[in-house]
């Protein structure tokens, strides 16, 4: 159990003790067989199965499988060839099946008879095996034929509720029927129920994930009635914070990101409006929009919506659309948006059947491919449709402005382009390299290589040499290309000679050749090389499409030719990106990533849904053979999924049908799945022990009658989740305490039947928002609206929900405290403890910046922190009185922190010095006379002095910086370090005077009490050691560290010592740095400006209580 520490524990042992205590109370016992987690599941399926399913199940699945080795199975895998084993789990590294696929000393390559697999299915491999070689669940016999009688897949019906006949487990409504049932059957009753004030906690953390005040808390625990918790619940229901809440568990489901994921060419892969579907789920939830809508909203809103164009409905389809783009590959977003919307809402791994049919259930490829011909017919638009306003008319303007330039410069930039491939230059170029490419059969990468040697799009340079060949390379080319024809069948050697003969054939009266071509022939010398030709067919290009041409039929030819449609000359201004090289796709991308930030930023843009639409043609896709898109096979009609009644899908692209059959009454899976999802939420733990897995393979839950009955009244009560919410939070069942027994824990060690309440831990952003909550910086009233940066300075004033998600660069302390990863569909939070988590309650500059904040706010007189101070501290955090011994451990907590802080190693004193002498004129002491003065203010230099003026009038020259300083004519410069204990130190550092000018100085170090320990001159331009090798101090003794002028003669004294202290342990001599006097420069707070500040006390108290038990769990 996570942080399970007693207060009592933390204030006793400390903050570190406590940690400690509670990260490793628990010991771990190893599983007699490997379990792995959905998502190591899904890894598997996504990434492995397809690989071996393509590349070895020919030789290695069945009896027939070479050297025994079968690798269609985890079993067969484990067990390896007749002769070894191939694998050994957690250990790609000496497993021989990843020597093999790496092609490396020691293995047969493999595959055998195909090509090395990619870099990125090897990696999958060498993961899948680090991670023990997860592998779904497997059991013997044929899984298919026992489907139609799995409990997941029969139709909803509602259950009658049982009669219960003990008066100790008297039910408060249905719910509790159902419990109860199976609690008197075991000879179990339930758990008290619980107090009004954990109760009251208990269920403003449940519907809104804040904590109440204690005001709050306090008026309930004091409200008579005895329907006071069902007035609570409806309200917290009624609340703008329970959408919030709740919509944060949808959004795991969803994969929610506000980034697109990986992306290259410096592409900005944020999402401008994903902000818009986070917000649309707040709403509709919190006005308790039915789930059958809900869910087709998410599915075909822009269906649903129709004419209404501007329909906030339409954000909801960013549930498909805020997954990762996968660096544009449509087959894995396609992929994705099958698995998060069957997963999300079925609880079906329908994506298991893209390479074979499903291994468990009735789930064959030509389904996967019918979904897949849905998404597939359906396209995101350019341009998003806006649905709701900006600010203002006046920064909507400005946005427009602001993004009208950038599109200005796109277009100029997209003009230059389509001029230049129309110069008659580029066009001479661009016509001999497609002569020359067709000569030489060049194709591929040698084709795109020398196109970019000479400097040419190698797009627009595919089209003219297929333009060539189709002209060209037929016996009858067009009029307008005979010339170019019959010139390239002549030999480059002796071109010239032959040329004026072909020249006077094809000008002449009768020849086949355009009479544009035969006049511009007939103008010029016979050509001498092709590359003449090439050029006369250039300059009547470019003048054909410059518009200079006469209105003939003649030139009319010569258009109808070059503006065919797969001429690159056909190609608008608007339509010229299909060109883009890959520098010029970088140049727009940068004028792309400008408009996407100011869409990010401005307060003008108006917000914008991300929306799917359906493409002009839907389309039916072929099944591709072991998800090889090569090898396509027999088309798979876009329809539902056949063992739910396999409708077919006419309109449009079938989303709409989609959502229909999803959200159906009539469909078995829907409602269960979402009651599952619920009921976890409010007990710790699900009905169904899989929340996205309601397949064969996942048995049915101990409380499935219940289940049955919780579906079949939701859909009765209009697919309504408050009213689900009303039913289970007002039951006997959810409201008792988590107090166990020994008889339950024996009877009901994993708590299935319900016998008691769980006690959760909060999740991440309940955590931070009830911290930020109670030391006053969150304002709950701001809600909705772009993600805010990590690094904003507001950010501690907005909700956990508000904070960017970043699939590509996720944010290390959510991760840490086991937040969803926005990669894939989440089925559920997996609690997890590790250190890291007790490091960052600990350690981290948010816990103590936080708790400051708070012990700030606290009444306090004068330094004293009384009982009245714990009480509001206790009032505030744990929403409770102190008892009596609390409040003791507390003051002595804070007691113990204030004696450490106050006498440090590392402080440092500075002043002037007036020598003292004895009546023999002995140096005894100097008067240490503290300076007033921090001059800070220059970020070079910064020391310690009488005033401002240098020199000053009185004081001289007399300073003290970090490395060194000056002292005045009549007084000395002093560093001064007060022993914090009684021990032996040793002391070090060099006094330097640097300058060749004056008489030296002095430097001595004098104890208080011990006297003078050092009496050195230090000449010009020389330096002293002033090293004591040990020295035994006591508690508050002062050493002094003295500079003084030689008889008042202050000619360049300026000096550096640098003193350092370490302290010697007497036991075995080592010897530890205490502090260095220039490290530990101390500012005008008298705090070394190095060193980060310390956490006063109190506000290490609060600290202790943001980290108990009591605040971190709810019972």
């Amino acid at each position: 159990m996570a942080f399970s520490l007693t207060l009592r524990l933390m204030l006793m042992g400390g903050v570190s003790a406590a940690c400690t205590a509670s990260l490793y109370s628990a010991s771990t016992k190893p599983e007699a067989e490997p379990v792995f987690t959905a998502e190591q599941i899904t890894f598997f399926e996504k990434n492995v199965r397809p690989v071996l399913a393509e590349n070895c199940y020919s030789c290695h699945e069945g009896h027939k499988a070479k050297s025994g080795l079968m690798l269609n199975s985890r079993a067969g895998v484990m067990r390896g060839t007749d002769y070894k084993k191939v694998i050994i789990p957690g250990d790609p590294e000496n497993s021989v099946l990843i020597k093999a696929i790496r092609h490396a000393a020691g293995a047969e390559p493999m595959p055998s008879k195909k090509p090395q697999l990619a870099a990125n299915q090897i990696d999958a491999l060498v993961q899948w095996v680090k991670m023990g070689a997860p592998w779904p669940k497997e059991a013997a016999g044929d899984h298919h034929a026992a489907w139609e009688d799995h409990w997941a897949f029969q139709k909803v019906a509602k259950p009658p509720v049982p009669a219960i006949a003990s008066p100790k487990l008297k039910a408060a409504n249905p719910v509790d029927a159902f419990v109860a049932a199976k609690l008197e059957k075991a000879g179990l009753e339930f758990a008290p129920p619980a107090d009004r004030a954990v109760l009251g906690r208990r269920l403003y953390v449940t519907l809104t994930g804040l904590p109440p005040s204690f005001e709050e808390l306090q008026a309930f625990v004091n409200d008579p009635s005895p329907n006071a918790p069902a007035k609570l619940i409806d309200d917290l229901l009624n609340s703008p914070h329970y959408g919030e809440r709740w919509g944060r568990y949808w959004l795991d489901v969803a994969r929610y990101s506000d980034t697109e994921g990986y992306q290259v060419g410096g592409k900005d892969y944020r999402f401008p409006y994903a902000f818009t579907y986070r917000d649309w789920v707040v709403d509709s939830l919190n006005a308790d929009m039915p789930y059958d809508e809900f869910l087709k909203h998410q599915i075909a809103a822009d269906r649903i919506a129709g004419a209404d164009t501007g329909s906030k409905n339409l954000a909801a389809l960013g549930f498909l659309t805020v997954g990762d783009t996968f660096i544009s590959n449509k087959d894995l977003q396609t992929d994705d948006r099958i698995d998060v919307l069957t997963r999300g809402t079925l609880g079906l791994t329908v994506t298991c059947a893209r390479c074979h049919d499903h291994k468990f259930d009735p789930i064959p490829t030509k389904d996967y491919y019918a979904l897949y011909g849905v998404f597939n017919s359906s396209e995101i638009p350019e341009d998003l449709p806006v649905i709701g306003k900006a600010s203002s008319e006046v920064e909507y303007a400005a946005y427009r402005g602001e993004v009208s330039k950038v599109e200005e410069k796109m277009n100029v930039f997209r003009k230059e382009v389509f001029e230049d491939m129309r110069k008659a230059d580029r066009m001479r170029e661009y016509l001999a390299f497609a002569q020359q490419s067709v000569k030489e059969d060049l194709n591929g990468d040698a084709f795109r290589g020398k196109a970019g040697q000479l400097k040419l799009r190698d797009r627009v340079a595919s089209r003219w040499r297929e333009f060539v060949k189709r002209h060209t390379a037929t016996s009858k080319p067009h009029a307008v290309m005979v010339a170019w024809k019959e010139f390239s069948s002549l030999p480059k050697e002796g071109f010239e000679q032959a040329s004026a003969g072909l020249k006077d054939k094809l000008t002449k009266e009768g020849s086949p050749t355009n009479a544009v071509i035969r006049n511009e022939l007939a103008k010029r010398p016979a050509p001498k090389s092709m590359d003449d030709v090439l050029g006369l067919y250039a300059d009547v290009f470019v003048t054909c499409i410059s518009g200079k041409e006469p209105d003939n039929a003649d030139w009319q030819a010569v258009r109808s030719v070059l503006l065919e449609p797969q001429s690159p000359m056909a190609v608008p201004v608007d339509q010229v990106d299909q060109f883009f090289t890959r520098k010029d796709t970088e140049t727009m991308t940068r004028f792309r990533n400008e408009i996407k930030k100011i869409e990010l930023s401005s307060p003008g843009a108006p917000p914008r849904a991300m929306v799917m639409n359906d493409k002009e043609k839907p389309g039916d896709m072929r099944i591709f053979i072991r998800g090889n898109q090569g090898r396509p096979g027999e088309v798979a009609p876009r329809g539902f999924l056949t063992f739910l009644g396999g409708q077919k899908f006419t309109n449009g692209s079938g989303r709409e049908e989609l959502a229909n059959a999803i959200a159906s009454r009539d469909n078995p899976l829907t409602p269960r799945v979402i009651v599952n999802r619920v009921w976890l939420q409010h007990f710790g733990s699900p009905l169904v022990s899989q929340t996205s897995d309601f397949g064969v393979q996942t048995p049915a839950p101990v409380q499935l009658d219940l289940l049955n009955w919780l579906s079949a009244n939701f859909m009765e009560q209009g697919w309504s989740l408050k009213s689900l919410h009303r039913m289970i939070l007002n039951s006997r069942t959810w409201q008792q305490s988590a107090v166990s027994t020994q008889d339950k824990d024996l009877k009901d060690a994993d708590n299935t039947l319900l016998s008691r309440q769980s006690r959760q831990r909060l999740d991440y952003e309940a955590m931070r928002d009830a911290m930020i909550g109670v030391t006053g910086t969150l304002d709950a009233s701001k809600m909705g609206g772009r993600p805010v940066a990590l690094n904003a300075g507001d950010v501690n004033s907005r909700r956990s929900l508000y904070l960017i998600v970043d699939r590509f660069n996720q944010a290390t302390v959510p991760a840490m405290f086991d937040f969803a990863n926005p990669d894939t569909h989440s089925p559920q939070r997996y609690n997890t403890t590790v250190p890291q988590q007790a490091l960052f309650l600990m350690n981290s500059p948010f816990m103590r910046d936080q708790s400051g904040k708070l012990a700030t706010k606290l009444p306090q007189e004068g330094s004293a922190i009384d009982s009245q101070t714990i009480t509001a501290l206790y009032r505030k955090v744990l929403l409770r009185e102190p008892k009596p011994e609390e409040v003791e451990l507390a003051q002595r907590f804070v007691n113990d922190a204030t004696d450490l802080q106050d006498k440090p190693p590392f402080l440092w004193k500075y002043g002037a010095g007036k020598q003292q002498r004895d009546a023999s004129g002995k140096i005894t002491g100097y008067e240490f006379i503290p300076f007033a003065t921090y001059n800070g203010a220059s970020k070079s230099r910064k020391w310690w002095s009488m005033s401002k003026d240098m020199p000053d009038k009185q004081w001289s020259y007399t300073q003290w910086s970090e490395g060194g300083g000056h002292p005045g004519s009549q007084h000395a410069a002093v560093l001064r370090w007060t022993s914090p204990f009684d021990g032996t130190i040793r002391i070090s550092g060099r006094l330097d005077r640097d300058s060749p000018n004056g008489n030296g100085i002095r430097g001595l170090v004098i104890s208080n009490k011990q006297g003078v320990l050092i009496n050195d001159m230090v000449a010009p331009k020389s330096e002293k050691n002033m090293e004591i090798a040990s020295l035994n101090v006591t508690r508050g003794e002062v050493i002094d560290f003295v500079v003084d002028s030689e008889n008042g003669d202050t000619n360049s004294d300026a000096f550096d010592w640098r003193p350092a202290i370490y302290g010697i342990d007497e036991i075995n001599g080592k010897t530890t740095l205490l502090t260095k006097s220039d490290d530990d420069f101390n500012d005008a707070s008298h705090w070394p400006i190095k060193r980060p500040r310390p956490q006063n006390p109190l506000s290490q108290l609060v600290q202790v209580l943001l980290m108990s038990n009591e605040f971190q769990f709810v019972d």
